[in-house]
């Protein structure tokens, strides 16, 4: 359950203000245990119940463990600032609360290349046989799952489809994780339809709250210590253009990068999801945009 941050937790200081005690060493490095917990958390209108106390526990878990992590912290919200308005929008016009975007955080790090042990990659984490299934390319010549835009209209309709299909967000997002029969064969085995109450493997038990702390974090991250980036360090969105290029027989990247009008390394870059390395024939491929 992803949520909006509230004040202080128990009458205890306000969320993410240190604390007088002195941090405690974990492997060697100093961990911050002074940061409180908002007092009230939401996650796409849903209010997560801390007055029970595994609730509040896991939570905290994985809100201790994050906030111990600054490079990490560090890296997604500089990447959020190139990743978030596109997803952010796509949410927005798709029906979709905009706290959907902290699952990309949580799936990939917002990072696009990545992919899983499992095969899922992408932003979303797409394996490749949900991929086809909602009408992506995935072959060993091109993988839209490289591709955040396209990835992002497959995202938004699985996700509508499973709040669809179990009427709440924290148990769509457990199906997103372990798959839809699994959640459904334990809710009928065990007559709970609250997430915060199922039995389901660690993974799935610790994915809702999960994604709670990556949102308690990134929406105050000044609160808990962590500065804004310098200007020049900014990641910023990359403004992108398509273009159709045709290629004799046999070339390679080279050629469709001349081809293309743009350099080998930056249409290299942009386009991630062509696999293949000789061309023959037309291709459309991503460019810089114009002035961008």
């Amino acid at each position: 359950m992803v949520l909006g941050v509230g004040g202080a937790c128990n009458g205890a200081k306000e969320a993410g203000r240190p604390g007088e005690g002195r941090p405690e060493t974990w492997s060697g490095r100093l961990v911050r245990t002074d940061h409180a917990l908002p007092s009230e958390v939401v996650f796409c209108g849903q209010t997560l119940d801390l007055s029970r106390p595994w609730v509040r526990e896991r939570l905290e878990t994985e809100f201790i463990l994050m906030v111990n992590q600054p490079a990490q912290v560090t890296l997604w919200r500089r990447r959020a600032r190139e990743y978030f308005p596109s997803i952010e929008a796509g949410l927005r016009a798709a029906g979709l609360p905009e706290d959907l975007k902290y699952l990309a955080v949580a799936e990939s790090d917002l990072r696009p290349e990545v992919i899983s042990p499992a095969g899922a990659l992408g932003l979303w984490q797409f394996m490749p046989a949900t991929a086809r299934l909602f009408g992506l390319t995935v072959n060993s010549r091109l993988d839209q799952r490289y591709l955040p835009e396209d990835l992002l209209e497959v995202a938004k309709i699985f996700l509508k489809s499973l709040h669809a299909d179990f009427g709440d967000w924290p148990l769509a997002l457990a199906a997103y994780n372990a798959g839809p029969t699994r959640i459904r064969k334990a809710m009928a085995e065990q007559g709970v339809r609250d997430y915060t109450q199922l039995d389901l493997p660690r993974e799935t038990e610790r994915y809702v709250y999960r994604i709670a702390a990556i949102k308690i974090i990134l929406e105050n991250p000044g609160g808990y210590g962590f500065t804004a980036p310098p200007p020049d360090q900014v990641y910023r969105p990359r403004a992108t253009g398509r273009r159709t290029v045709t290629v004799p027989d046999g070339s390679g990247w080279p050629a469709l990068a001349k081809a293309a009008g743009c350099d080998y390394k930056t249409l290299r870059i942009l386009n991630p999801h062509i696999r293949e390395s000789a061309f023959s024939g037309t291709y459309e491929v991503r460019v810089p945009a114009a002035g961008g």
